[in-house]
């Protein structure tokens, strides 16, 4: 069995015996914000908070606690980097200052020094540590339930990034409350030697009841809950500056006229595409951008001056059919009318009325069928000369057309590696759909993992989508705008149909123009090229699809920020494709 022992060696009845048990300290919070993780002038705090979280389960840390306490000349506050407490040892404030440390006595002034040499004036550690211990101490005497307890409480300063050793001794600073980098290494003894520094023989227990008051009094600094529609914002932002940042592709590219990039999800294709049909169009071009998907061509639609002409593919054919005024009987089968029938149209159409396009940028390219890239072509004035840009993925091709554009680009494509769409967490699940999932690099911030909702039934399926919906909306403030619910299904095999009510939300299959309550459900298909905050990837059971590694790959990596994943209990893709 192994003992912590506090107190005067010499007098065994005055020894605070305090168990350790396996598991770790409880500290709160429970995961650093990722404004504290990217934050380089936190780094000396993150060293500390990591050492403290293997403390033993006994003990409880806070971090980065403030409160308010009333005294007689009005309300004086108190903040703390840190408070270990445990029931038998006590209370312990610690202050935390990185980077070298110094001190010129004849201004009294402390410093902290980089790795640069260069010394940055910060506060007295000591005197923020001692005024911070009392100023908690007297905010614990005015607690309801607190009463008379007298109790062990002290202070101490953390140095992460320097030997206490080589540390003069100050009347105010004996090595005994000093911690540093060697002590983190071992921060329960660390931790044991300065509680019996500050123990003394008339010393109460703080006890279980003592640790409660002072979750109940600190732990509120980390309970009051933050709508994770603010979290997502914050982290949403970072990705966008991320995706702009990919636009240094287009300088590269900048002169050459025909091209195609490769990229996996998430790489910014869809920007580079907007950001080149405007870059061609302010030149004076006239400029087509067009792409597979309907909801895509909107999006795009919604996005480019008035100049570029935007068509989703099948629509171009029927506009331009229609222009020329060709009238032809539609085959019956819906699949040979659009793989065949409109395509072969469109060149009659182009007969007609002749090439109408100087540039040509094509988005989601690896949708395009072979015999598409001829009308494509047809439309340019130059065909041998014009510009001609295509963005794909071959990763993402659910309607298994070609992956190579013959003798319209003949030159090997250009690749995007880095995943700048998603966060971290929805990345390394993306990955794994992905055929070279561990070559590409993600640039976004951690975010929080995917969330798998298993369900046994379509109607449990219903009730667990409408109770995500009303938190997500009601409870966290996530705007429906920022939402998508995906399926596999077309709409007469799934249960999420137009106008279905789930709870106060209304379902529309179209890309919805208004309306707060109003939630859009679209296929996995429909949406490749979009993307939202929040997605909810439905529906999946053993039905779901033939080739479900790439409907994965495409429904997962829609979501921005948050992904939650709901399956049928006998079908579980993340232990599928883990190999189980």
């Amino acid at each position: 069995m192994n003992f912590l022992v506090f107190g005067n060696q010499r007098r065994l009845t005055d020894f605070y015996i305090i168990r350790i048990r396996s598991t770790m300290a409880r500290i709160y919070p429970e995961r650093l914000p990722e404004y504290v993780q990217r934050d380089p002038l936190r780094s000396a705090e993150r060293k500390v908070y990591h050492a403290l979280a293997d403390l033993p389960s006994a003990y409880t840390v806070f971090y980065g606690v403030a409160w308010l306490d009333r005294a007689s000349d009005g309300a004086r506050d108190g903040e703390a980097d840190f408070v270990i407490v445990h029931p038998d040892g006590g209370v312990l404030v610690l202050e935390v200052k990185g980077g070298g440390i110094g001190f010129d006595a004849s201004t009294a002034q402390w410093v902290s020094v980089d790795r640069y040499g260069h010394g940055h004036i910060i506060k007295n550690p000591v005197q923020q540590a001692t005024e911070s211990k009392y100023a908690l101490l007297s905010k614990l005497k005015n607690l309801p339930g607190w009463g008379d307890r007298w109790i062990t409480i002290g202070h101490g300063v953390v140095f992460p990034d320097i030997q206490a050793s080589d540390l003069p001794i100050r009347p105010d600073l004996p090595r005994e409350i000093v911690l540093d980098r060697k002590h983190l290494e071992d921060p329960a003894h660390a931790i044991q030697a300065l509680f019996t520094y500050w123990a003394r023989p008339n010393h109460h227990p703080l006890r279980q009841d003592g640790v409660r008051l002072l979750t109940d009094l600190l732990a509120r600094s980390f309970t009051i809950h933050t709508p994770l529609g603010v979290e997502l914002n914050d982290e949403d932002e970072r990705i966008i500056e991320l995706t702009e940042a990919q636009m240094r592709v287009l300088d590269l590219l900048a002169f050459q006229r025909r091209a195609a990039i490769q990229g996996c999800a998430g790489s910014g294709k869809t920007m580079l595409a907007l950001e080149k049909a405007k870059r061609l169009a302010n030149e004076g071009f006239d400029v087509l951008l067009t792409c597979f998907n309907v909801a895509l061509a909107q999006y795009l639609a919604q996005r480019t001056p008035d100049d570029v002409e935007v068509f989703h593919f099948h629509g171009l054919c029927e506009a331009m059919i229609e222009e020329a005024g060709i009238r032809a009987a539609p085959p019956q089968d819906r699949q040979e009318y659009y793989d065949m029938f409109l395509p072969g149209l469109l060149l009659d159409a182009i007969d007609e009325l002749g090439p109408q396009y100087d540039a040509i940028i094509v988005d989601e390219g690896q949708d395009f069928k072979e015999d598409w890239w001829i009308g494509l072509q047809s439309l340019l004035r130059d065909q041998e000369q014009g510009v001609f840009y295509v963005f794909f993925d071959d990763n993402q091709n659910l309607y298994r057309g070609v992956d190579h554009i013959p003798g319209l680009i003949d030159s090997p494509p250009f690749s995007l590696t880095e995943n700048c769409r998603n966060t971290k967490a929805i990345h390394h699940l993306v990955a794994r759909f992905h055929p070279n999932g561990s070559a590409i690099r993600c640039i976004g911030p951690e975010g929080r993992p995917p969330v798998w909702v298993p369900y046994e039934s379509h109607r449990e399926l219903e009730t667990l989508v409408r109770q995500t919906l009303h938190r997500l909306i009601n409870e966290e403030d996530v705007a429906p705008g920022d939402l998508i619910i995906l399926t596999p299904k077309a709409e007469h095999r799934s249960i999420f149909k137009e106008g279905k009510r789930l709870g106060n939300f209304t379902l529309t299959r179209k890309p919805p123009t208004e309306g707060d309550r109003i939630i859009w459900v679209t296929t996995v298909h429909a949406f490749k090229g979009l993307e939202r905050k929040v997605a909810l990837l439905t529906e999946l059971d053993p039905w779901a699809g033939r080739n479900l590694a790439t409907l994965l790959y495409v429904g997962c990596s829609r979501a921005r920020t948050h992904l939650i994943i709901f399956h049928n209990h006998r079908f579980d893709p993340a232990r599928k494709f883990d190999g189980h």
